[in-house]
Parts: structure tokens; sequence; C-alpha cells
């Protein structure tokens, strides 16, 4: 049990505290700021839709002059990806609780479940999921922030589910499987795309059972 033991103060090895520095009165500030310009953007979104949105409403709304926002934010690209970000992990993380209704529940049925879910959330509130069929934002800004593409938290589910899948019972490989994640990522976004920027089908249920059916017949030719 050695490596349980702690230095003196100062010794290698010496117990050093996890928790991370206590934010300055500056930095709180900073924060508090950047959060009322986010839940702005954020609200204004989802009420007005991406289309509407501009500085000067999130600053209103905010309650900060619009040119404060480049005190905070790079520029407004920023601000409204971060705004995104949140409505997207929003989504995913409805889906994750959602899910955990089904934990009995075997592979192929949690991804169709997924499926619905994803049509739910985003189809309740089109607003939601605009902004990622708007050429308005300019996602590179998080490969410039992460190093790696943004992905939508719900692909990542999907992904997480799928991995659950016996590939060698199937036979599928890794790669196989990577793209039966795009195919069904791709009929997700496909169909919310036709359906919030052109009204087809015309309705959410109609919607609900193209989605579903596209995803069990995938899911049926796994055997």
């Amino acid at each position: 049990m050695d490596h349980w033991k702690r230095g003196a103060p100062g010794e290698a090895g010496a117990f050093k505290s996890s928790h991370p520095p206590k934010p300055s009165a500056k930095e709180l500030k900073r924060l508090r700021v950047r959060r009322h310009f986010l839940d702005a953007a954020k609200t204004l979104i989802l009420t007005d839709g991406l289309d509407q949105l501009s500085t000067k409403r999130i600053g209103e709304m905010a309650g900060y002059s619009y040119a404060t926002i480049y005190n905070y934010f790079e520029n407004y690209n920023e601000l409204v990806c971060e705004a995104v970000e949140e409505l997207a992990l929003e989504c995913g993380e409805f889906v994750t609780e959602s899910l955990a209704d089904f934990p009995q529940a075997g592979v192929k049925d949690r991804v169709l479940e997924l499926a619905r879910l994803m049509v739910l959330w985003n189809t309740e509130n089109v607003n939601r999921y605009y902004p990622f069929l708007s050429t308005q934002v300019d996602f590179s800004y998080f490969f410039a922030r992460d190093g790696e593409h943004f992905f939508h938290p719900a692909y990542r589910l999907l992904l997480e589910e799928l991995s659950r899948l016996d590939l060698e019972t199937l036979e599928m490989s890794q790669e196989d499987l990577a793209t039966l994640t795009d195919i069904l990522a791709y009929v997700f976004h496909s169909k919310l795309h036709f359906f919030i920027r052109y009204g087809v089908p015309r309705t959410q249920v109609e919607l609900l059972d193209e989605v579903c059916r596209e995803v069990s017949f995938l899911l049926g030719r796994l055997g």
C-alpha cells in the first residue's frame, strides 16, 4: 500500500490537493457575464430561430451593450457555436436519461428508441436542430478549439449503443460498425433536414414512422 502513503510537505510523493485553485473575482465575473450572453443566445434561438439572432438582440436580453460581447467572446461565431453546443448537449442528456428507462432492452430496441427520441426532441421545437442545417454557423470553430470536428452527442450515443453488438458473431469489423453508425446518423439528419426545411413529411407522426421504419430496416440486415 506504499502508493497510498503521503510524504512530508515538499518531499517527492507528498500529497497534493487535487482541487483546482479558487477562481479570482475577475474570473468569476467573466464567467458570469459569458453565461448571461450564452443563456440569452440560447433563449433567442429557441424562441425565434437562428435566422433572427443578432448581437444587438443578445445584448438586450442579457442586459449588456452588444459591443460587450467581444470582451468575452472572440467573435459572434464563437458565441453562437457555444450556444448551439449547449443545445446539442441538452438533447444528449434527454436521450441518455430517457434510455435509462430501458436498461434490459436489446441493442436494436435501444437504437430504435434512440431514433424515436431524437425525432421527438428536435421536432417539438425545430429551432433546436435548425442550426445544424444552417450555413450561418462556422463549425470549424470546434476543430480550432478542440483539435477535432464537432460531433452531435446523439452520434456518440448511437456509436456507444452499437458497440454493444457482438461483432464477431455478426462478422463485422470496427470499420463496418463506424459505417453503420454513419448511415443511421444520416437517416436522422436527412429526415430532420427535409422536415424542418421543407415540411416533408407533413407531420411529426409521419416523420417518426419514416425514421423508425428505415432504422428498423437497417438493423434487420444484421440478422
